[in-house]
């Protein structure tokens, strides 16, 4: 039987190692697992892992609005957006009310969308 959870999700990145350094500082993820044929690691934090396989000429940022979404406090938000803005990533929507609560959306340096938002769907 299928557990109804996730095990990992994948995504294409550009640079690995750029990938690595963008997902430690904005989620702390640490690397699990890494190959260099092909470029991919595993990286997360114990409760989230993601895959990431490098692929040079992946442009993620052409029509699609396809994202991760993680929650966090309302009491966190503001120090959410502030990390945002201190590691340069571009901001797709946001910081903006949503769902009686906020959301910001960004890329990572690959343009993959990733958001922060509260409160959570199953609050």
């Amino acid at each position: 039987m299928i557990q109804t959870r996730f095990d990992h999700v994948g995504l294409n990145v550009t640079d690995l190692d750029a990938a690595i350094v963008f997902l430690k500082a904005m989620f702390d993820f640490n690397v699990i697992q890494r190959w260099d044929n092909p470029k991919q690691a595993f990286v997360g934090n114990g409760v989230v892992v993601l895959g990431v396989m490098e692929k040079k000429d992946y442009d993620f940022t052409q029509h699609t609005m396809a994202h991760i979404a993680f929650p966090c406090a309302k009491t966190d938000f503001p120090a959410v957006v502030a990390r945002v803005k201190e590691l340069g990533a571009p901001i797709v929507s946001g910081p903006k009310v949503q769902r009686n609560g906020e959301t910001i959306l960004f890329r990572d340096p690959s343009g993959n969308i990733f958001e922060v938002c509260y409160p959570t769907l199953t609050e």
